[in-house]
């Protein structure tokens, strides 16, 4: 037996592993997330598919998916928060983030994910991914011959800008 990777604490065969191989649906969104998550890890790319919602299925490239997948190394998964998405609820909102390293760069995906339940079971439909914000200057750019803001009397160039 083998820890689960949605880090669940719990071995995979009592946590993902039915969901990912059809034995049993995912009873809520949050085991849904994770289930997809361990999918990932575990390079089972035809879960990822059948669980995302059959509205926008076709949306998504098997084949890119699986490729982008498989280039990264999976490190770990946390759980921000959830909203609805109980087993007697048929939508819900899981936020997260999953770590993981390209070329050994450690990189984090962070998501608010949206799931609904259809016919006893959950799909993922939509995510909103969290980007870097850009760096801003705060202040204009000073060119390279206008006077130094210091107030020496000199080029930027020639004070500062060194």
């Amino acid at each position: 037996m083998s820890l689960c990777p949605c880090g669940s604490g719990r071995d995979l065969e009592d946590c993902c592993g039915p969901y990912i191989e059809g034995v049993a649906p995912a009873p809520t969104a949050e085991a849904l997330m994770r289930s997809r998550y361990t999918a990932h890890t575990l390079g089972k790319y035809d879960y990822l598919d059948e669980t995302v919602h059959p509205d926008i299925r076709d949306e998504s490239d098997h084949a890119e998916m699986s490729k982008w997948s498989q280039s990264v190394e999976w490190q770990g998964l946390d759980i921000h928060s959830v909203k609805d998405g109980g087993a007697d609820q048929d939508t819900g909102e899981v936020s997260f983030t999953a770590r993981y390293a390209v070329s050994g760069m450690p990189r984090e995906l962070r998501e608010d994910a949206f799931f609904r339940r259809e016919n006893g079971r959950w799909f993922y439909v939509d995510g909103v991914v969290h980007g870097h914000e850009p760096v801003r200057r705060a202040t204009p750019k000073i060119g390279r011959n206008e006077p130094c803001p210091c107030g020496s009397g000199k080029k930027y160039k020639k004070c500062c800008g060194r």
